[in-house]
């Protein structure tokens, strides 16, 4: 099969949005005889390939994830209050990427996962708390509230930590910054959308759902 090679180096962007962009233009402006096809290889082939492993190993995360609060729980319902709560992280993330102009890549992907582990750490201690106070003698409602106001600042202050010492990556115009970029900005829009949702999300889905495991 013959075949007709074109090399070019991306310089200053992302390979991923470079190729979507190409992908467009040909689509617009090239019209190919039967038969003929372009493909892109080289180091946008390798990440697409490295993308697909990391999205494998993102669901085995959560897996293990759920193994492990489980067996720190002692409770399936508050394991899967952790893990629903996930989705709220994946959000800002996603968010802080469109308000960026950035794409979903290899290292995007792996600030995601980065992120999953802190988030869920923050979790994990305020439904701790929560459980101290039931275990006190206080009401459902009464230790909800106690738990979500006791670690309030705790958990701000983590996220705020987080949120400027990646702050510099984010900004930077260096060479390479299109690398790094996107993890940053992964994590400022994780961290800044838990601040605003995590201490109320995880507080009712708990009452939520120790009312409905009462109930049955």
């Amino acid at each position: 099969m013959r075949r007709k090679i074109i090399l070019c180096n991306v310089v200053k962007r992302d390979i991923g949005t470079f190729v979507k962009e190409a992908q467009q233009k040909i689509e617009e402006e090239v019209s190919l005889p039967p038969g003929y096809f372009i493909s892109f290889g080289g180091q946008f082939e390798s990440q697409q390939r490295a993308f697909e492993h990391l999205a494998t190993l993102m669901l085995i995360v959560i897996l293990i994830i759920f193994v492990i609060l489980f067996s720190s729980f002692g409770s399936i319902w508050q394991a899967l209050l952790i893990i629903l709560n996930i989705p709220s992280t994946l959000i800002g993330g996603i968010l802080g990427l469109l308000i960026a102009g950035q794409t979903i890549n290899v290292s995007s992907t792996i600030g995601l996962i980065a992120l999953f582990g802190i988030c869920v750490q923050n979790d994990v201690i305020l439904v701790a708390k929560i459980n101290d106070f039931i275990r006190q003698g206080l009401s459902l409602r009464d230790a909800v509230m106690k738990g979500a106001l006791t670690k309030f600042r705790p958990i701000l202050m983590t996220d705020l930590v987080m949120i400027v010492a990646v702050l510099p990556l984010a900004l930077t115009v260096t060479t390479g910054a299109e690398l790094h970029r996107p993890l940053a900005v992964v994590y400022i829009g994780g961290f800044f959308f838990a601040i605003l949702l995590r201490l109320i999300v995880v507080p009712v889905l708990y009452e939520t759902l120790a009312r409905l495991g009462k109930n049955k």
